[in-house]
């Protein structure tokens, strides 16, 4: 029976994962931070944890979730001292003798005179007296009493009396973490307690949908408000979730959204959806996370909320247990289920990812999850996250602890518990817990590149060593300048890392120190700009950071090289500011809040956006079915039936304006819209488009396919829904009556029954008549073959050949084309064709001799191979030839590729059962591995059972364990190179590649348009993309809301901050097209799949 129960839960908590760490010691001063010991400090604090029958990780999930730290001067003598939460030890003050060294006063200050299991600590002056006071959230204990939360008011003699419930703040919830903050700006400190629940809630209907309307004050968070000193439950009145799903394991606070209020963010593990609580300054809070951000981390666990980018605007991360080695994510993952991820986001949960996400603030109320880009998505099983500036040089570094003591989402764990339960064997609690594995991983420090991006640091820097570690807080010890940190470990002793930064390296740094009023002593809720050589840093002063911990209060800055600063901007939870200017580096600064004397005004003009929504142009909304790809080719990376809508334009009634064709789905067809003079559109039924709706339209194109002076129309059929040779397939021609009438015609087109992706129309034999290439995007359920594509050769009445064999064969079956341009690359007065595709290189196609050849090494001579989706062409460089933009996968990924680490796909039908196999690999550190897990790939290819009979074999298999070297020869391989997207400059004879912008390499890039947006004569960049329909291993690449890049008429781009764009390009964006009515302005549409067409306006010359 207790197997039983241990195989549900273990299962309901998604099969994930992680860790037991042992200490390490560092003594040397040549790195970054050294580990000193607790002979050195005299710290010896160990939160121990011991399993017993009765308290163990099955009888209360948060077991081994350990314990926080709070730093902060509790005797005002200028020295930040340690407070320690022990969960089955007492709790340890230390305070701080200077030199780095300790006295325990923990017995004398009688802060461990009540314990039970403690969790967060947060130091703050609660009573309004200049001194810090200690407040310490408790946990676990069935008995409420044993739960209250403990409030240490400080005595100012080094001792504290316990006065929680007198405050009316001994919280008897199961508790997490709190925050101190005035969140209604009356002058006091308010708070806001983290809970979490201890029930597990099996399933994934609608009984746990109902759920999150059930509320349990045991288990719901808490906001208490301060009246007169006296703190009050005002949670349901402000609007605070307090359901019995809520599983909080982080607590940050911020101005998220820059309106001089505090904000709130929770990280809540398990199915419930994390919460973005927007303050709506009436003592209310408005949930708004579906709202501003797309997805978020599944097991969320602790975070962190600071400008890491320094452009003014607080970025959030959150914590989860991705692991970053290959071996742990196979040991700790299990059978993907995408059904259950849509069934779970139809009830109305959130789209969640096991990894670590990095919310960047768009400034517009929106934020794009660039944590894979960053490269700090994957930490195992991580606690806490510590945005701080370790090596002050100006750009905030991140710090993340982490390591579990029993690793029970092994899936070889699991698989033995699910064995012995079927043999019917009977084991303890205990036997079971001695049967889980221990996993040993270090913390982990990133370097701040200044580009967005980070790069690991750990050992580099002096912080490897394996701990179990959960809370963490930094501080300046030792008043040096630089921030040291302190790590509370689960069973080895707390971990103090010296900072060396100061005597190290030239980095210059400016401390400062906050005294506010008399009721928000220290500030709490300030912010704090400082302007160096025209770059900026911000801060603000919030404590409780990380997990279960709170920081030092001083707010530190590092300034790099600089010795001045050149003037620095606060702004006080009053809205009264100051402004100093001339400050010199390295010194700590005292400023108060009594000399601000001037108002700082929140309420800023608006600003002059390049676009500007329009929601009366056209109503369209393009609808998909639910046809699951996976179901039909298990390990294909993503779905492929979904493409649409795309967008062609034309005046198809010969009245002056431009008229649109929106594509359609199986089963709803596609739609024309005729303008009128007023800049209006109304849909003008066609009954041929209507006979035509089983098909699914990939492209459109308007083109004089007859002669006749008007423009017929051309739809491409396309998608993954039919089967090979499926009539569905055949692509049409509409014949126009220059009215805007449409009729299909039969004769016009040969026989093709091919998936399709794409039309584009030239004169390639210079007849005089409109040519066209056909490219086609796969074959339905044989991923990733390549189909076979079509050159239509007119004949002058409107009938077209299919000539490719003859004219390029190699062109025919050029790969799983996605998009192409017609170009006279080589100015011969004859169309060439570039074209691009997934799993393939750009490839160049010359016309010669009435014959394209393939030209691409000769006019690409570095490797080109990725997961294009799009090409556009454009002079960009004002020299007279056309240059190409390519929209790829982009960098915001798990897959990460080079020429020397290329992502592999392997396909055959390997075990020749009738269907392809394809095995996408790609590179893990330096090796690289299948990305299937155990079961989905033995579920694909079940004769791999006999070779890997547990998932510890797995874990290590590279392909050529699990096949025979003759097989692999024999067997079909793509190979993907670059995934960043780029701008493909043309200089005559040679095509070179250039990354674009790290702004566009956010997501995949799926439309592109050039056009003159700031009226400067050089063509700009609008780019747009995103695609939601990946594997639940990959989650949603949805960062992207639609960008410009600004041209310089020299091939060089400048992003523009999304704030100053304007456009809110949310979802898979599949196409962008302009149109130009009688207004004045133009008119930006975009395809939107699944969703409903929108439309932007901006100026033109």
């Amino acid at each position: 029976m207790i197997v039983s129960i241990l195989y549900k839960r273990l299962h309901y908590f998604f099969l994930s994962c992680f860790i037991l760490f042992y200490s390490c010691h560092h003594s040397d001063h040549s790195t970054l931070f050294t580990r000193l010991s607790e002979n050195q400090t005299n710290i010896n604090f160990r939160n121990l944890i011991q399993e017993s029958e009765d308290m163990n990780i099955m009888r209360y999930s948060y077991f081994y979730n350990g314990g926080g730290v709070a730093v902060g001067d509790v005797n005002n003598d200028g020295l930040q001292d340690i407070f320690f939460s022990g969960n089955m030890v007492k709790n340890r003050l230390y305070l701080n003798k200077g030199n780095l060294e300790f006295e325990d006063i923990t017995q004398q200050s009688q802060v461990a005179e009540k314990q039970g299991w403690c969790t967060g600590a947060t130091m703050a002056d609660i009573n309004a007296d200049g001194w810090l006071d200690i407040y310490v959230c408790r946990s676990a204990d069935i008995d409420p009493e044993k739960r209250k939360n403990l409030l240490f008011i400080n005595n100012h003699d080094n001792t504290f009396t316990e006065k929680a419930a007198e405050y009316g703040l001994a919280d008897d919830s199961y508790s997490t973490h709190a925050s101190f903050f005035d969140y209604d700006k009356d002058g006091d400190l308010d708070v806001f307690v983290l809970n979490h629940s201890t029930r597990e809630y099996a399933g994934f209907g609608k009984v746990l949908a109902e759920l999150k309307t059930q509320k349990n004050p045991a288990y719901g968070n808490k906001l208490y408000r301060n009246d007169n000193g006296h703190f009050v439950d005002i949670s349901e009145q402000a609007g605070i979730i307090s359901n019995v799903l809520s599983f909080g394991l982080g607590l940050a606070v911020s101005d998220i959204n820059m309106d001089g209020w505090p904000d709130i963010y929770i990280s809540n593990d398990f199915n419930e959806q994390d919460y973005l609580y927007i303050n709506n300054q009436n003592g209310t809070f408005s949930e708004k996370l579906k709202e501003q951000i797309g997805h978020t981390s599944l097991f969320s666990m602790g975070s962190d909320i600071a400008d890491y980018n320094n452009d003014s605007y607080p970025d959030i991360m959150t914590l989860d247990m991705l692991p970053e080695d290959n071996k742990r994510q196979k040991m700790t993952s299990g059978a993907e289920n995408y059904d259950k991820v849509q069934l779970l986001t139809d009830l109305g949960f959130h789209y969640q990812y096991m990894r670590n996400m990095l919310h960047l603030n768009n400034g517009n109320g929106t934020f794009s999850e660039i944590g894979q880009l960053a490269g700090v998505s994957n930490t195992d099983w991580s606690w806490a996250a510590l945005f701080g500036d370790y090596d002050n040089d100006g750009y905030k570094d991140l710090f993340v602890t982490n390591g579990y003591v029993r690793d029970y989402t092994d899936m070889d764990f699991l698989k033995y518990s699910t064995d012995t339960q079927l043999k019917g064997e009977k084991l303890t609690i205990n036997q079971i817990i001695e049967k889980m594995p221990s996993s040993e991983v270090e913390n982990y420090i990133y370097h701040n590149n200044g580009d967005l991006t980070f790069t690991k640091k750990t050992d580099e820097w002096g912080l490897g060593g394996k701990n179990v570690s959960s809370g963490a807080a930094y501080a300046d010890l030792d008043n040096d300048g630089d921030l040291d940190l302190v790590v509370n470990n689960i069973n080895e002793f707390a971990s103090i890392y010296e900072n060396n930064s100061t005597n190290l390296q030239q980095n210059t740094y400016l401390s400062v120190k906050l005294t506010g009023t008399k009721l928000n002593h220290t500030g709490i809720g300030a912010k704090i700009k400082i302007y160096t050589k025209g770059k900026c840093q911000y801060q603000e002063q919030m404590p409780v950071r990380g997990y279960e911990s709170s920081v030092d209060q001083n707010v530190h800055f590092g300034i790099g090289q600089e010795s001045t600063i050149d003037s620095l901007i606060i702004i006080w939870p009053s809205d009264h500011t100051q402004k100093i200017t001339r400050l010199q580096a390295n010194q700590t600064i005292t400023l108060k809040e009594s000399d601000a004397q001037a108002m700082y005004h929140y309420t800023t003009p608006a600003t002059k956006t390049y676009f500007t929504e329009r929601k009366d142009i056209i109503t369209y909304t393009h609808t998909e079915n639910n046809f699951n790809d996976f179901k039909s080719q298990l390990l294909i990376p993503q779905m492929l039936s979904r493409s649409g809508p795309c967008i062609a334009k034309a005046d198809v009634n010969r009245d002056g304006l431009e008229d649109v064709y929106i594509a359609g789905t199986k089963g709803s067809s596609g739609k024309l819209f005729i303008q009128y003079p007023a800049g209006k559109f109304t849909v003008k039924p066609q009954r041929t488009f209507l006979q035509d709706s089983l098909s699914e339209d990939t492209d459109a194109l308007f083109f004089d396919c007859d002669g006749d002076k008007d423009l017929d129309l051309y739809v491409v059929s396309g998608g993954n829904e039919f089967n090979k040779n499926d009539p569905l397939l055949q692509d049409r021609l509409y014949i126009n009556d220059g009215k805007g009438n449409f009729q299909k015609t039969l004769q016009a087109l040969p026989v093709e029954y091919e998936s399709g992706s794409c039309v584009k129309a030239s004169d390639y034999d210079r007849d005089g008549d409109i040519d066209l290439f056909v490219g086609s995007r796969l074959i339905p359920g044989k991923y990733p073959m390549s189909p076979q594509s079509f050159l239509l050769i007119n004949d002058g009445q409107g009938h077209f050949s299919n000539q490719i064999q003859n004219i390029s064969p190699t062109l025919q079956n050029a790969g799983m084309i996605t998009d192409a341009t017609w170009v006279d690359l080589n100015k011969d007065q004859a169309p060439d064709l570039i074209v691009c595709g997934e799993w393939m290189p750009i490839k160049v196609f010359i016309q010669q001799q009435n014959k394209l050849t393939d030209q691409s090494a000769q006019w690409i001579s570095e490797p080109s191979s990725g997961f294009w989706n799009k090409i556009h062409a454009t002079d960009f460089d004002k020299d007279g030839d056309l240059d190409f933009v390519a929209g790829n996968l982009g960098l915001n990924s798990q897959i990460k590729v080079s020429v020397n680490k290329p992502a592999s796909i392997y396909y055959r039908d390997f075990d020749d059962n009738g269907t392809l196999d394809p095995i996408l690999c790609y590179y893990v550190g330096d090796v690289s591995y299948p990305m299937a897990s155990r079961d989905d790939m033995l579920e694909q290819i079940p004769v791999l059972r006999k070779k890997f009979t547990n998932y510890a074999t797995y874990s290590t298999a590279q392909i050529t364990n699990f096949f025979t070297e003759d097989l692999l020869k024999t067997t079909q391989v793509h190979k993907a190179e670059r995934a960043e997207s780029v701008y493909i400059e043309n200089t005559g004879s040679k095509l070179i590649l250039k990354p674009l912008p790290i702004e566009a390499q956010y997501a995949p890039i799926y439309a592109i348009l050039s056009e003159d947006v700031n009226q400067d004569s050089k063509p700009d960049l609008i780019l747009a993309g995103n695609l939601s329909t990946t594997r639940v291993k990959f989650g949603k690449y949805d960062a992207s809301y639609g960008l410009l890049l600004l041209g310089d008429g020299k091939g060089y781009f400048t992003s523009v901050p999304p704030s100053q764009v304007g456009l809110y390009l949310k979802g898979d964006i599949r196409c962008l097209q302009t149109l130009s009515p009688s207004t004045g302005k133009k008119i930006l549409l975009a395809g939107v799949n699944n969703n409903a067409v929108v439309s932007y306006e901006f100026p033109i010359r």
